[in-house]
């Protein structure tokens, strides 16, 4: 079907309000299984449910094309958090129906495509968890748009929101704005989930990692380690470091002496030290603790930002991003 196929010339359109005055089921939904963030569910109800004629005043532009764009960020995150539970929930399901020699041996059955979906899951996974975080990242920017380096609205990433972190914060002056002070707060934040010591030092340059080479190259790129355990169940353990291809390490026999400590050397230097089971469980968690804490900075900011004037500079970089295309279809 196109466009052609249908009768345009509409009059009357029916559809749900686009001002409710409550919050939508959805969302409802989402905040009742702890699916979300609690602060997420707070800044969407003081937003007043993105009412479309409900923009505040630093927002509310002729077009409401910066509170349209927020709204779009917000739902996003939220949806990007119902689909990241799904697929932990399927990474796990998938633990152990897949094959070992074990299970051959025994002739017990296995799942041919479990292992193969739980790899395939985990790359979604990653993709999923980061565009929250760049989604985040023009949340930001809509407030603090020209305050860091590189964000702006429209095409921020949460790796300038990293890069913003890695610095000391400076002050502007000696009075500290209410601007300023929230500004200040999101630094803190950022420091405190980002820069942080022991088993999870560097969690977020790893993830950044993975992020950037499954979206691009796929999953190959990452060759993931599996173990058994006492039981015979595989566990999948993925490296810690790019370029990593274990068949580089491969020596025909009696080329090299043995070893007894070479593998395990091998994996504790270059992989993860828990199953991608568990390190999805983690890494959701610590994104949702990150966006938790950012909202709640955010909800703050909304209120104190309510009446100041509109953002011209930030709705001057939205509309700097349009984008248009000559395309209509492959027919």
């Amino acid at each position: 079907m196109k466009l052609d196929d249908f009768d345009l010339k509409i009059t009357h359109v029916v559809a749900r309000s686009p001002s409710p005055d409550a919050p939508e089921r959805e969302w409802t939904e989402a905040r009742d299984r702890s699916l979300i963030p609690k602060h997420l569910y707070r800044f969407y109800c003081l937003a007043d449910y993105f009412g479309f004629d409900r923009a505040p005043r630093f927002l509310d532009d002729t077009d409401r094309l910066l509170f349209s764009f927020l709204r779009a960020l917000v739902f996003g995150i939220r949806e990007s958090f119902e689909e990241s539970h799904s697929l932990v929930n399927g990474i796990s399901a998938d633990q152990g129906k897949g094959y070992s020699s074990r299970k051959r041996m025994r002739g017990e059955e296995y799942d041919r495509e479990a292992d193969l979906r739980q790899r395939r899951s985990f790359r979604y996974l990653i993709v999923n968890l980061f565009s929250i975080l760049d989604q985040f990242a023009e949340v930001v920017s809509v407030f603090f748009h020209g305050d860091i380096e590189g964000l702006t609205v429209g095409r921020a990433s949460f790796a300038d929101l990293r890069a913003f972190a890695r610095g000391p914060f400076k002050p502007a002056g000696i009075i500290v704005s209410p601007k300023e002070a929230h500004f200040q707060e999101l630094h803190t934040v950022l420091v405190e989930e980002l820069e942080v010591t022991g088993n999870a030092e560097q969690w977020f340059e790893l993830f950044h990692l993975y992020r950037n080479k499954l979206a691009h190259l796929g999953s190959p790129m990452f060759e993931i380690f599996a173990f058994p355990d006492e039981q015979g169940e595989v566990y999948w353990f993925a490296p810690n470091r790019w370029p990593l291809f274990p068949r580089s390490e491969l020596r025909p026999a009696g080329e090299t002496p043995s070893d007894p400590m070479a593998i395990e050397n091998y994996v504790k230097d270059n992989y993860v030290h828990q199953d991608i089971v568990s390190y999805s469980e983690g890494l959701l968690d610590r994104v949702d603790r990150l966006i938790d804490r950012g909202f709640q900075l955010m909800c703050a900011t909304y209120s104190n930002f309510r009446d100041f004037n509109l953002n011209e500079s930030a709705l001057r970089s939205l509309k700097e991003k349009t984008q248009r295309y000559s395309f209509r279809s492959f027919s």
